[in-house]
């Protein structure tokens, strides 16, 4: 059996240096107030920079597991130690300090303190800061450039890069400021095709970049996209062959022109790397401390691909590796070791070789909508108007959504949301991007207030329907910023008479301020009128919002810290605040010094999808995602009142629930009461004693009543499950009836996408007939089928929903009611079959009462 031939490659690694010098002591960051010469303190010297990259490659090409040989070229520093005097030389200085992770202690940062700068007088000595003797004809050439200088000094590039007819593989490590000095221009002049940048998002915000930060993934992704490609003083990355984006330990950014898909589709050029559990700075919030060499694990990650196939090297490896390094990096931290006799706090080399060179997918990675099409796109029929937003939870998930909400109420979120971001705030879960962003943004607000940046309240508006949660998101926020230190406080405007009350209440505010704790104050139905004057309370708020101040009388008190929340009772979003007043009337209210005023707000969507979409529109349109909402609703409401229905099976707490009650709390239209309904149909169940949900737990349909259509609710629960030989005997039912072919083939001729158009039609009768609280059963008697009116508003909603099936995949289809009269009537002619086809597979249909 013949052995493949190893090929030599050249590898070359050069750039900026520097050396680090990390300081210890004894007593730890903060604690020496006085001096002893009983304790220590020592500045371990640490050669960084290019030279710490060197070592890094100079590993992985050593590993055992590597097949090919190579030669390598890097920079050698000069013997012996440096001084921090010594001006030949960058210095960076930094202290370093212990920190607890899973009960052992790590070394890393405590606090970075600055760079010494080499000095441009001081003459060089010998050619120690460049590469000896390497070729002109390298296949990887690794550059680490921080702009100290070697950008714009030609001299210190590796020969491969201007000899003539050279067209190796570059690696850049670049960081700010990004795409600017002589050695970026004359990489996009010459080698933009073979060129595959690494930087992080921080980098590129500092150089003119406009990158959300710990909103959304979704938005951050989007938002570099926008800038690689659109921005002039960094659009020219989109002329490289790859660029890698680093968010540090939490995820990465993926451009990349190498993978033919890409060129093709152009979503495809853009891939995010990231952690559902996490967004952006959050992972090292909790694993605190700092550390060096995030990037240099990145590029190494990459460096490892390159070196194992030049032709098509796996980027995408290369990242999930290189981020899976970063956290090693950070969990274990620097490690004190002997090196030369002396102890030294030092790089763990190997321990991160060993990370980089294993096949890790830790991280998820999802296509990225370019935010051009997103500007491209008609405003959707959805959420009254405004342009769909692309949400990483629609790319995964929106084929099956059913499925994912039963698993989800079944075994957990976090069991079956593993793949999208999760936006988690104390108690609360929520995987609506727009609901994500919002709650970060007032979360980073009141960052700034829990740190004592801010004596006045922040102010923010919540809107949403009665029942949706309004106070809880909010609430959750909050306390998980500042855990013991916010005290709750409502107040419902609806019930005060006089602006004398609301005097009171901000008297109680103070003292809850002066006790030292930070007020969450929920202002509910703020937006009701006073006298008879709509909005009329806003006047009275403008003051304490804008000077953190109340008058009384001629006496002014301050409020100090404090959240006020201004709950709607009127309005159910942000966008109909202030719907149906003239611009006279809102000045007149002081809506637009009351807007100016508040740092945020959040449309609360709730476990019903909205009821504003237009008449006629696809149900689909019209918020499918609220199955989502409702599933960790329900598995949050029953956890909490029923927990004996929970089994601990495979790792998760599994609900023992019957399929037609899981069924019926998911698809039932309407929750009468939001949030309250679905809890108070919970606790009206008989639930005492039994070890699962079951049908007969649930209340009588009258009691149903109060909070859900309670004879449609039943017949979801009855609706029967079209699986196996009931669905196919149900599809050759449809395909004999409903054929206009007289010599018609037998359904046993069909072919398998001809069976599937069938099986497809008949699918979704269940549904259908649950939707006009009918249930379909098996025939018990000689009664004739049941037969349609020619004109019912039950046809009329079937037909309806026939139409939306059929044109699900196409794309700005005509609503129901653009159709002709003849389209109508012929769709309205399959529904009136569905009686004949349920008996020929022996099942009839029956009102369920």
């Amino acid at each position: 059996m013949s052995q493949t031939k190893s090929i030599k490659k050249t590898i070359v690694v050069a750039g900026d240096i520097a050396i680090d010098w990390n300081i210890v002591s004894q007593s730890g960051l903060g604690k020496g107030r006085v001096f002893s010469r009983d304790a220590w303190a020592k500045a371990h010297e640490q050669k960084g920079g290019a030279f710490l990259l060197a070592d890094l490659i100079g590993n992985i090409i050593s590993v055992p597991s590597q097949e090919d040989e190579y030669d390598f070229f890097q920079i050698h520093p000069p013997t012996g130690d440096a001084l921090p005097s010594d001006k030949h030389f960058h210095h960076t200085y930094a202290l370093w300090s212990l920190f607890e992770e899973d009960r052992e202690s790590v070394w890393r940062i405590a606090s970075h303190l600055g760079l010494d700068q080499r000095s441009k007088n001081v003459p060089a000595f010998g050619d120690w800061n460049q590469v000896e003797n390497d070729p002109a004809d390298a296949d990887l050439i690794i550059l680490n450039d921080e702009g100290l200088g070697f950008r714009n000094c030609r001299d210190l590039w590796p020969k491969a890069l201007t000899a003539r007819g050279s067209k190796p593989w570059i690696l850049l490590q670049t960081a700010r400021p990004v795409a600017q000095g002589a050695l970026w221009d004359y990489l996009q002049e010459h080698h933009a095709e073979r060129l595959i940048v690494v930087t992080t998002a921080q980098d590129l915000r500092q150089t003119e970049a406009q990158i959300s930060q710990g909103l959304s993934w979704e938005r951050t992704a989007q938002d570099i996209a926008w800038e690689l490609i659109y921005n002039p003083q960094v659009n020219g990355f989109s002329r490289c062959a790859s660029v890698v984006v680093s968010f540090d330990t939490a995820g990465a950014f993926l451009l990349s022109r190498l993978d033919q898909k890409a060129r093709e589709k152009t979503a495809s050029q853009y891939r995010l790397f990231f952690d559902p559990k996490v967004i952006e700075g959050m992972w090292k919030e909790a694993h605190p401390g700092g550390m060096t060499g995030y990037t240099h694990c990145l590029t190494a990650g990459i460096a490892y691909q390159l070196t194992r196939t030049l032709e098509q090297p796996a980027i995408q490896s290369g990242i999930q590796a290189g981020l899976a390094a970063m956290r090693r990096l950070h969990l274990k931290g620097y490690r004190l070791e002997e090196i030369n006799g002396k102890s030294q706090l030092a790089f763990p080399v190997e321990e991160i070789v060993a990370e980089l060179t294993k096949a890790d997918t830790s991280f998820s990675v999802v296509d990225v909508q370019g935010p051009f099409e997103y500007l491209a796109k008609p405003a959707s029929e959805a959420g009254g108007g405004e342009k769909e937003w692309w949400t990483i939870l629609n790319d995964r998930h929106r084929d099956h959504l059913y499925l994912l909400a039963e698993e989800i109420v079944r075994k957990g979120p976090e069991a079956a949301l593993d793949d999208v971001p999760l936006g988690v705030f104390g108690k609360m879960l929520t995987v609506d991007r727009r609901e994500i962003e919002s709650y970060r943004s007032i979360y980073a607000f009141a960052e700034d207030l829990n740190e004592g940046q801010s004596q006045k309240p922040l102010s923010i508006a919540v809107f949403g329907a009665p029942g949706s949660g309004k106070s809880f998101g909010v609430t959750q926020v909050a306390k998980s910023l500042a855990p013991g230190k916010v005290e709750k406080v409502e107040f419902n405007l609806s019930q005060f008479e006089s602006p004398r009350e609301l005097m009171d209440a901000m008297h109680l505010i103070r003292d809850i301020n002066l006790s030292g704790k930070i007020p969450l104050v929920f202002w509910d139905e703020f937006d009701t009128p006073l006298d008879g004057k709509a909005l009329g309370w806003l006047r009275y708020f403008l003051a304490p919002m804008q000077d953190g101040e109340f008058r009384e009388g001629q006496i002014i008190h301050p409020i100090g810290q404090a959240i006020f929340v201004f709950a709607g009772g009127t309005s159910h979003r942000m966008q109909d605040f202030g719907q149906g007043l003239s611009e006279d009337e809102l000045r007149s209210a002081k809506v637009p010094d009351f807007l100016s005023r508040l740092k945020g707000y959040v449309n609360i969507l709730g476990p019903n999808p909205p009821e504003d979409a237009p008449s006629g529109a696809p149900e689909d349109t019209r918020d499918s995602f609220h199955l989502i909402r409702r599933a960790i609703l329900l598995r949050s409401l029953i956890s909490r009142n029923a927990p004996h229905l929970f089994q601990k099976k495979d790792g998760h707490k599994v609900l023992q629930i019957d399929n037609g009650v899981l069924r019926a709390f998911l698809m039932v239209k309407k929750y009468k009461h939001g949030i309250r309904s679905i809890e108070s149909v919970i606790t009206m169940s008989q639930l005492a004693g039994e070890t699962s949900y079951q049908r007969s737990s649930l209340p009588p349909e009258r009691q149903l009543d109060l909070h859900v259509d309670g004879q449609k609710f039943m017949a979801l629960v009855h609706e029967v499950e079209l699986t196996g030989n009931l669905l196919e005997e149900l599809a050759k039912a449809h395909y004999k009836i409903s054929s206009t072919d007289g010599e018609e083939s037998p359904y046993r001729e069909l072919d398998e996408d001809e069976k599937n158009e069938n099986r497809d039609a008949v699918r979704t009768i269940p549904q259908k007939l649950a939707s006009i609280g009918y249930i379909m059963i098996p025939v018990r008697s000689n009664a004739p089928p049941f037969h349609f009116p020619q004109s019912s508003n039950e046809l009329e909603k079937l037909s309806q929903m026939e139409y939306e099936r059929k044109i699900k995949q196409s794309e700005s289809p005509p609503l129901w009611g653009e159709l002709s009269d003849e389209q109508q009537e012929k769709i309205r002619d399959l529904m009136r079959l569905i009686p004949r086809i349920l008996g020929q597979a022996g099942y009839t249909m029956v009102k369920l009462h």
